[in-house]
């Protein structure tokens, strides 16, 4: 497709080779700390990043735009729409080009065509073109903040409903962690749409855990958990500030089991012009937890919960647990009860049934959690042995 740069707002970053299939074949890093991972830059990591900035193919928005339109991949989708997000200001300029980026971004587009603007004659500036995930979103471009809509239809539409669970247990804590509010509505064609206003602006960008992580190398003696929260000191974020934050975001994690907290599901905002680090993000996308692909038609045990497996750091709940420092951050007499958990879904499109199961499930991890607090290790062998003692125990009754 033709060489590029790369640019960090007007300042440019590096070279960057695109394919016709639109993908990156080759980087030159300026060298001046702009470019992704914290300007830590390397061709394999760009490819890394290009990748992951696309749409999934998967996606049904992303095929029928594949057949509909000029391309053949998501990337080179991405391409055409000069790799434009709402979450950052990154973005491709072909150097024989006189751009800027205040002609292009989303922020000064969205009057325009409802935020798209014809590019190549193929193809649109599309936010879109670089939101991750596999629930089918979009970015409404119509009001002064961009809104993100998930609309969702399987499991009659429960992870835009676990979002709005998860707002409501993060709200009432009461405290100064950051996290995004979710609304969630009946879409009219059937499903839940859930809605959350973007945290991002053109002086305020995102910056993954996955970025932040892969922009230093990690010890073979630190965990990847620890090694996370050291590179945001070392970057400017207090130590009190990330613990805390990843203190609370674990601990709820586990209390709504949410499933899915990989690397690009969380990670810091940055200033756009200082290129500082602010803080951490808020926590967002929450919305598959709360047991919401499980078919089961009854309760979890404790064993077959910790058997669960999950995306993160570990792929198990008990290792994630393991690296909390204040394992009082939540506070347990604030949290919805498990009759309001049940309430609530069937409330939003989910049967008495299946509520009620999903309200014991809470309950269980609500007590689990409890059991950590007062020091009880929470592990698969330790609840293993637990049952295997109970079962002796019968035995000899």
């Amino acid at each position: 497709m033709g060489t590029y740069y790369l640019k960090h707002k007007n300042d440019i970053c590096g070279t960057i080779v695109i394919d016709d299939s639109g993908r990156v074949v080759a980087y030159q890093d300026n060298n001046n700390g702009l470019s992704p991972y914290l300007g830590n830059s390397t061709v394999e990591n760009i490819k890394k990043w290009w990748m992951m900035r696309a749409i999934p193919a998967s996606r049904d928005t992303i095929k029928s735009l594949i057949n509909s339109l000029e391309v053949t991949t998501s990337e080179e989708y991405l391409a055409k729409n000069l790799a434009l997000s709402v979450t950052d200001t990154y973005w491709i300029c072909p150097v024989n080009m006189d751009l800027k980026y205040e002609d292009i971004n989303f922020f000064n587009l969205k009057e325009y065509n409802e935020g798209k603007i014809p590019y190549h004659n193929s193809t649109s500036y599309d936010p879109n073109a670089s939101l991750g995930g596999q629930m089918e979103k979009y970015w409404d471009l119509s009001e002064s903040i961009p809104r993100l809509v998930k609309e969702s239809y399987k499991y009659n539409g429960q992870q835009s409903v676990n979002e709005v669970v998860a707002t409501t247990l993060y709200q009432r804590q009461n405290n100064d962690i950051p996290f995004v509010r979710y609304e969630c509505s009946l879409a009219e064609d059937g499903g839940r749409i859930s809605v959350c206003d973007a945290f991002t602006s053109k002086d305020v960008e995102l910056v993954s855990a996955y970025e932040v992580l892969s922009s230093a190398k990690v010890q073979n003696d630190t965990s990847n958990y620890e090694a996370y929260i050291k590179i945001c000191i070392d970057n400017g974020i207090e130590r009190g500030q990330i613990q805390e934050f990843m203190d609370f975001q674990t601990s709820m994690d586990f209390i709504l089991s949410n499933t899915d907290e990989h690397m690009m599901n969380f990670g810091v905002i940055r200033d756009t012009n200082t290129m500082k680090l602010i803080g951490p993000a808020p926590i967002f996308d929450s919305g598959n937890s709360m047991f919401y692909a499980d078919l089961m038609k009854r309760p979890f045990t404790r064993v077959e919960m910790l058997g669960r497996e999950i995306t993160s750091f570990y792929k198990n709940e008990e290792k994630m647990l393991s690296h909390i420092k204040n394992k009082n951050i939540v506070k347990m007499d604030l949290l919805p009860s498990p009759a309001e958990i049940k309430e609530f879904y069937c409330n939003n499109g989910q049967s008495e049934e299946r509520a009620e199961l999903i309200a014991k499930n809470y309950y269980t991890k609500q007590v689990m959690f409890k059991d950590f607090q007062q020091g009880k290790t929470i592990s698969l062998f330790s609840e293993k042995k637990n049952v295997s003692e109970v079962g002796f125990k019968n035995c000899l009754q």
